[in-house]
């Protein structure tokens, strides 16, 4: 089954789950051996086969133990710098998102002249 938008939330994790047994299989794991590995309890694997939800940390365990965490980097991508932005920005110096802390070079903060 292949996951989309238009998948029901129940729907994905059920299919999440079948995929996950599918590879702790091809492993030759059992459920037990695999809880080991992962550092979870056998009940977590249970529940993630099952489609119920798991902890994200203990998501993570698990694609480890399988040799699988990679697969987090395609699921949610870095966003690379905008182009446009990177044009406008070339040439020029980094600017500080705050202004009143900028070093005039002599030490002492940047105010706004009105300070009495």
């Amino acid at each position: 089954m292949k996951i989309t938008n238009l998948t029901t939330d129940d729907a994905a994790l059920a299919e999440f789950g079948r995929r996950m047994t599918e590879a702790r299989l091809t492993q030759g794991k059992t459920q037990a051996q695999f809880a080991q590995s992962a550092g979870v309890s056998k009940r977590t694997i249970e529940r993630l086969e099952d489609g119920g939800s798991v902890q994200v940390a203990n998501l993570v365990r698990c694609l480890r133990a399988l040799g699988k965490l990679e697969g987090l980097d395609r699921l949610v991508p870095e966003t690379p710098p905008n182009p446009i932005d990177l044009l406008e920005r070339q040439g020029k110096a980094r600017q500080r998102a705050r202004p009143d802390i900028v070093d005039d070079g002599a030490g002492t903060p940047w105010t706004w002249g009105d300070e009495t």
